[in-house]
């Protein structure tokens, strides 16, 4: 039995997809992260970069945790901040879906949208981390978790992901394929 839903991220299945390429001579396989309790690799991370944050003194219970996030990691961080009993908010763009959003407020996150894109690059992730950087300035014992440029997103995955994926395949991997978005999962499976 686990102690906590977040005992619960990684140790994905990881799937031989025997009928993608039934006559192939290569094996290929799927790590299903679905399986993680937030459905998605971001829980990851999520719990790493807080438990990271936490060990430092970076954070603590009075903490308000802030990121900018259109789904998974955000997703993420509601979750472990739920049960660790920190204060989440998430900054969102309106190409965030309607069930992430229910999802982040599920989870107790405070919902921050950003309704209009940066005027310079007319992109929406400009536009977000703005909002983080005034949030930061305006709300006393903030942090940003910054999923972009935290070390303990790729770590993450060093740890366990690439870790998982290399013992369960003795090490013998050839290539392999990640979706990519802040590149943390990349990053730490390089």
């Amino acid at each position: 039995m686990e102690e906590s839903i977040l005992s619960t991220i990684g140790h994905t299945p990881l799937v031989r997809l025997t009928r993608v390429f039934p006559d192939s001579p290569f094996s290929l396989f799927a790590k299903l992260e679905g399986f993680n309790p937030g459905g998605s690799a971001k829980d990851r991370p999520a719990l790493h970069i807080l438990q990271e944050a936490m060990r430092t003194g970076a954070i603590k219970p009075s903490t308000v945790v802030i990121e900018s996030s259109s789904g998974n990691l955000g997703i993420g961080l509601a979750q472990a901040c739920r049960y660790l009993g920190l204060r989440f908010i998430c900054v969102v763009d309106p190409k965030a879906t309607a069930q992430n959003i229910r999802i982040l407020k599920a989870y107790g996150a405070e919902i921050d949208l950003v309704s209009k894109p940066d005027p310079v690059t007319g992109e929406f992730l400009h536009a977000r981390i703005s909002r983080v950087q005034t949030l930061l300035q305006t709300i006393e014992d903030s942090v940003w978790t910054n999923q972009y440029a935290n070390l303990s997103n790729a770590e993450a995955h060093y740890r366990t992901t690439m870790d998982e994926i290399a013992t369960e395949l003795d090490g013998r991997i050839d290539c392999l394929f990640v979706a990519t978005g802040s590149c943390g999962t990349l990053r730490g499976c390089a």
